[in-house]
């Protein structure tokens, strides 16, 4: 579940990171708009095959389709790579001409743009290949029990579903054969990006993709300690009741669980909580259509969206969940396996939410910055919107949960959301760490990284064998590096607007006790302030325009935690 992006890191970089030569300051701003419209010009075409093609072979396998995209790809690495372009930007943001703040912000956009593709372009089409290759393997990848070949829906029904260790030990293990495929590729990809970040003058691809995502690495740790110190205490309480529900599922001892008795591939969803199956709430819903009535009961319809889009499972396919916007004018996809459960519920209006705010990017923002300010900002509100598939107000008035009987869903739903949160707070400190590690220290055994982070953090024991590459089993760490942090600042970011559009625009105290429904005023806060603006603020600017506040843990605390 990813967000799709064309530029994805666009930070803050000091222009002596790298001198390219002498270049001659820019005149006025007159300069930069020529070299803009003629980035443009080059650029749109091949982003929009590129786009397209993904498109294409995310949905149907494609091995053209893949090729095609790899070509765009390349192409735009060469567009990028363009030293003469480059050293005219650096000319350009040296100079200090530029005044207006929207053209310093398409200038710093463009610049890292091109920053990141200054390193060796040979070097840069062969990542482009191994990502592909990559991201086509998890595509067709299915997990073979015996003479079944399962696919990843399956896989997650066994886990959640089963009261056998053996089958979910099974299922579990046969997922995870898609790490031993693409794990030699993940240690040809680290050092890879090294190589490339050290030709860029970085220390190491994490430190270079932080910078670029406007993140300080300094900051960004002391985030994470902090998170980690919030979680400890309420995640292990927790999971020491969840230890017991399952040992008693599973009929073995809290000590004999492993990995694949959480109900998930990665334990960062919380398994089923055993008063009310949650599962059965969405059995015979049209998970669609509840989605639909959702987002136009606040004023941010997405109809067309959902006409476009490519929502259940098929051959070739991949697996996965996401949304993109293709042309930056409106064509805007998702791409769904939907089956009738939880997980499928929370995934569409997650997937949707996305939808929504690319739509409701004001068409007044320039191309270059139409987008969202962040991936930590968009994700933020999509798991704010998957989250509601929990919150009361959305079970008793969108899934129409009779209210008398829906008390012991509802205690289960908010158990649920709490474990879920903290949860996945634990298993991105995995996700962390481990990217992290991997390139400060690439020289070590990923898998005992993997292992050792995963009992430090959540709190698991091994497989009994650990000669796999269970490390490389998760997509993003492969295609989208040092990505997932998002999710969990965007969990911040998301409750901070939650707490701001509930206490000042509602005028709510308890932010948990709505879900927006039919509250089309808190669509047109979302719409005004974090949408429309799109990628004209950097993305904690953005947070204090819409907020008053920079990015803080209190709002996510105040929720989930304490």
């Amino acid at each position: 579940m990813f967000r799709a992006f064309a530029a994805l890191f666009v930070g803050t970089v000091m222009a002596s990171v790298i001198a390219f030569g002498e270049s001659k300051p820019a005149a006025s701003s007159e300069d930069f708009v020529k070299l803009h419209d003629s980035y443009l010009a080059k650029w749109k075409p091949l982003w929009l095959e590129s786009q397209k093609a993904w498109w294409e072979a995310n949905t149907t396998g494609s091995d053209s389709a893949f090729e095609r995209k790899k070509a765009a790809d390349k192409a735009l690495v060469e567009l990028h790579a363009d030293r003469e372009t480059f050293a005219k930007l650096k000319a350009i943001k040296d100079s200090k001409t530029i005044t207006d703040p929207i053209q310093q912000r398409q200038l710093d956009v463009l610049y890292r743009s091109y920053l990141r593709s200054q390193g060796d372009p040979e070097l840069l089409k062969k990542i482009i290949d191994l990502e592909n290759e990559v991201e086509q393997t998890f595509n067709t990848h299915r997990s073979k029990v015996g003479d079944k070949e399962l696919t990843e829906n399956d896989v997650r029904e066994i886990l959640s579903e089963s009261t056998s260790s053996a089958d979910v030990a099974a299922a579990w293990k046969a997922y995870m054969e898609v790490g031993r495929k693409a794990g030699a590729h993940l240690k040809q990809l680290v050092a890879m990006r090294n190589t490339l970040a050290k030709q860029l003058g970085f220390a190491n691809y994490h430190e270079m993709s932080l910078t670029l995502q406007e993140i300080d690495g300094a900051e960004f740790i002391k985030l994470f300690d902090e998170l980690d110190a919030l979680t400890r205490g309420p995640f292990a309480e927790i999971k020491r009741g969840l230890d017991a529900r399952l040992a008693a599922k599973f009929q073995v001892t809290p000590e004999q669980l492993r990995p694949w008795h959480y109900g998930d591939l990665f334990f960062q969803e919380a398994p089923k909580i055993a008063e009310a199956n949650l599962d059965d709430v969405f059995k015979d819903a049209d998970i669609l259509e509840l989605s639909r009535k959702y987002y136009a009961s606040l004023g941010l319809p997405c109809d067309d969206v959902i006409q476009r889009s490519d929502l259940y499972e098929k051959p070739g396919k991949s697996p996965h969940a996401f949304c993109t916007h293709l042309d930056r004018e409106g064509d805007i996809r998702v791409l769904c396996n939907i089956k009738p459960n939880l997980y499928w519920a929370d995934t569409v209006m997650h997937e949707l939410g996305h939808a929504v705010y690319d739509k409701y990017i004001s068409r007044d923002v320039p191309f270059l910055l139409r987008e969202p300010s962040h991936s930590i900002t968009t994700e933020g509100i999509a798991m704010m919107f998957g989250a509601f598939v929990k919150n009361e107000d959305w079970l008793v008035n969108v899934r129409q949960l009779d209210k008398e009987d829906a008390a012991k869903t509802v205690k289960a739903a908010r158990a649920t959301l709490r474990a879920e949160k903290v949860l996945f707070s634990r298993w991105t400190q995995v996700m962390v760490r481990f990217e992290h590690g991997i390139y400060t220290n690439p020289d070590q055994d990923f898998n005992k990284l993997w292992w050792d982070l995963k009992k430090k953090y959540q709190l698991l024991n091994p497989p009994d064998s650990m000669d796999g590459a269970d490390y490389a089993a998760k997509v993003h760490i492969l295609t989208n590096p040092v990505y997932y942090h998002s999710y969990l600042m965007g969990d911040l970011f998301a409750a901070q607007v939650q707490h701001f559009a509930a206490k000042n625009v509602l005028h709510i105290d308890n932010p948990l006790s709505t879900s927006f429904y039919t509250k089309p005023e808190a669509g047109k806060y979302l719409r005004d302030k974090v949408f429309g603006p799109g990628n004209l603020h950097a993305w904690n600017d953005l947070t204090k325009l819409a907020t008053g506040e920079p990015l803080t843990a209190k709002y996510f605390a105040k929720q989930f935690v304490e």
